[in-house]
Formats: structure tokens, C-alpha cells, sequence
């Protein structure tokens, strides 16, 4: 099922009580304040390891309002320290290629100006002393190539992980090293989870997929089958507003885009 799962995610989080969100690869922190809005009592961690971007994270007094905490972490399998590679960017606005920073390294027009070392974590060994109990826990992974990786090291949190989002690939255009969609989808079922729709063909070379866990309560089962047949309605008035009147659509993109994430 394609559909906008950002938003479906985002709308899924008060619904599956989650009391724990992880912003992987959070850039700007946006989707940790958008998370922090649909689930005001949620513990919300965002790890953004390219250290540009986290000192204008550290700088915003809105992270430190809000029940954020910031970690200047490379998330993967292992706990130790790599090299990050960071990709030239203007980081005085909303530059894309803020995201681009990987730890994989890149070539071509988008290979890294500058190399820095980083910190790692395993997300279970991050959230060991961190998370309350019992923890329904969501991620939200974006990682630039490093999606396996990122679930690998949560496996010790299988039983908890509700909700997972996870930008995947499906060719190696970020590093030569990548690990494919198949690979992570078989990955995350393993954990417990089944993918329920992304936001483009798997055909494409990068889009995003979201998994949720098989064994819910009835009741959230029935949450979830309501927000999924919303979220596919949504989609396809949107695909015919655009083929009828592109025009419009793009207005109602412009009214709807700062409230599009919020519960």
C-alpha cells in the first residue's frame, strides 16, 4: 500500500500509546518536534552525529522546552567510534544536502568535503538506562544507507519497537557497502514486525517503509486498519487533485504543510 507514511506514522503514534520515539538521523530535529506534538508525554531522542547540524539543534531552545534530548550519536551495530563523512551543505536554512552526511562515504558530486570522527551506539545499548518500562517504542530511521545496521543494533528491543519507519534503498547510490531493502525488510520481520505500506514502488531506488508490530492488542489492530484505510484514502484524492488541478493541489499543500505531521 502506498501512502504518505510520514504522516501516517506520525498519526499512529498516540494511537499505538507510544512512550518512546527514536529520531535516527534527525538533521534539524523537525520530526522529533512533530513526534514531541502527537505524543506530548513521549520520551523523544534524536541522534544527529554531524556535528553542524547538531550545534544548530543544541542552539534552538525548542529541544530543551520539550521532552527532547539530543545525542550527538552515529547510530548502528556497534558501540565505539567511525568516521563520519560530511557532505558540503548551507547550513543557514533548509539546504537538503544537510542530510546527506553519511557514514558511508560518497562519491561523485555529492563525496565529502570534510571527515570527522563520530561517536557510535547500538540503540539498545543507548536506551538500556534510558527508556521507561514497560516501553512501547517507535523508530523513525534515516540514515543515508545505514538502515540495517540501525535494526541490527536493536535487536535486545525486538519486543518492544511498536512502529518503525525506515528510509531504505534499493541499489548502492549512497555507498558501495549498502544493504538493500530485501534485506532490511527480512530484518525487521525477524524482530516482529510486518510491513503494513511505503510511500513509493520498492521499484524506486530510495523510498521509505513502514513496519508495525504483528502481535497487537485487537483493539489497536482495529486503530491501526482505520489509519491505514484513511491514509490510502488521502493519498489517492491527492494523486486525483493533482491530475485535475495541480494548482490546487500545491494550495492545499501550502495551507496543510505546517499542520501535516501534528496527531
Amino acid at each position: 500500500m502506498i501512502v504518505n507514511t510520514r504522516r501516517l506514522f506520525t498519526r499512529l503514534l498516540p494511537r499505538m500509546q507510544i512512550n518512546t520515539v527514536c529520531d535516527v538521523g534527525s538533521m534539524d530535529g523537525a520530526d522529533a518536534l512533530a513526534f514531541s506534538d502527537a505524543v506530548p508525554q513521549a520520551s523523544i531522542y534524536a541522534f544527529e552525529p554531524n556535528p553542524a547540524n547538531f550545534r544548530r539543534m543544541e542552539a534552538e531552545r525548542a529541544f530543551g522546552e520539550r521532552n527532547i534530548e539530543l545525542l550527538p550519536l552515529a547510530v548502528t551495530n556497534y558501540n565505539g567510534e567511525a568516521e563520519f563523512f560530511v557532505v558540503e551543505a548551507d547550513y543557514s536554512n533548509s539546504d537538503p544536502r544537510r542530510g546527506m552526511s553519511s557514514l558511508h562515504r560518497r562519491t561523485g558530486e555529492w563525496a565529502p568535503t570534510t571527515v570527522v570522527p563520530v561517536r557510535t551506539t547500538r540503540l539498545d545499548t543507548c536506551l538500556a538506562d534510558r527508556c521507561p518500562s514497560p516501553m512501547r517504542l517507535a523508530l523513525w530511521i534515516d540514515t543515508e544507507g545505514k538502515a540495517y545496521e540501525v535494526v541490527e543494533g536493536a535487536r535486545a528491543l525486538a519486543g518492544q519497537v511498536y512502529l518503525l519507519h525506515a528510509e531504505v534503498e534499493t541499489s548502492p547510490c549512497i555507498g558501495s557497502g549498502q544493504i538493500f531493502y530485501p534485506q532490511v525488510k527480512s530484518l525487521v520481520e525477524q524482530l516482529g514486525l510486518a510491513e503494513v505500506a511505503t510511500d513509493q514502488a520498492p521499484s524506486h531506488l530510495q523510498f521509505n517503509a513502514l513496519f508495525v508490530r504483528r502481535d497487537l492488542p485487537a483493539g489497536m489492530r482495529i486503530r491501526l486498519n482505520i489509519c491505514l484505510v484513511r491514509a490510502r484514502v488521502r493519498y489517492l484524492l491527492a494523486r486525483v487533485v493533482g491530475w485535475l488541478c495541480p494548482a490546487c493541489l500545491r494550495r492545499y499543500q501550502a495551507v496543510r504543510l505546517p499542520a501535516a505531521c501534528s496527531g
